[in-house]
């Protein structure tokens, strides 16, 4: 039912598509999709959780490995995140979600709670924990993700707007390397000042 709706969703707009032509693809009934989703709102709701919960896990797998090595698992984390923000229908998805945000504050916030919120949240914590370990020096672990999930910037404001990422795997591994190295290096405890 998700992939369905998702997929009619991208291919036409929300606002075009119907819980008739939803059922009439995926199967069911209106009934079922109004017990479990109470509208089409509900059920698009349910598809963003769905989509957020998937972004979010990979966040909180590579928060849980290895936890005496902060640069491998920060290496991993934007690996991993940079193929979802560059995949074809995540981008689409993020334009879908703008375009319906953007008449509906009420929306934008849900959202804005169910992805960001949450991923900045679990990457805030890892922070605080590798601090409290003396990995990194971070008294503001949440100023620190915001820092972190910087390096999406770029790549997202281009995927938006429909412009190419224009480098290469070997690229992008070698950014993400000096991105995290840059991070960890930024992030000592800083040196006494001699009185």
């Amino acid at each position: 039912l998700f992939e369905v709706a998702t997929d009619l969703f991208l291919q036409h707009g929300y606002t075009q598509v119907s819980l008739d032509q939803i059922v009439e693809h995926a199967g069911g009934s209106k009934a079922t999709i109004y017990k479990y989703f109470g509208s089409k709102k509900g059920l698009f709701l349910a598809i963003c959780e769905d989509r957020c919960n998937k972004f979010t896990h990979q966040v909180e797998l590579a928060c849980q490995q290895n936890h005496l090595d902060i640069r491998h698992n920060l290496i991993n984390l934007l690996y991993e995140l940079y193929h979802i923000f560059i995949d074809e229908k995540s981008v689409a998805f993020s334009r879908l979600l703008v375009q319906i945000a953007q008449g509906d504050p009420e929306l934008a916030q849900q959202l804005y709670n169910l992805g960001p919120k949450r991923a900045h949240a679990v990457l805030s914590t890892f922070l605080q924990q590798a601090h409290l370990t003396g990995q990194i020096y971070s008294t503001r672990p949440h100023d620190s993700a915001s820092y972190f999930f910087g390096f999406f910037h770029d790549i997202h404001w281009r995927n938006m707007v429909g412009l190419p990422v224009l480098e290469s795997e070997a690229q992008i591994k070698d950014h993400i390397y000096y991105v995290v190295e840059r991070f960890i290096a930024g992030h000592q405890r800083p040196l006494e000042k001699i009185q």
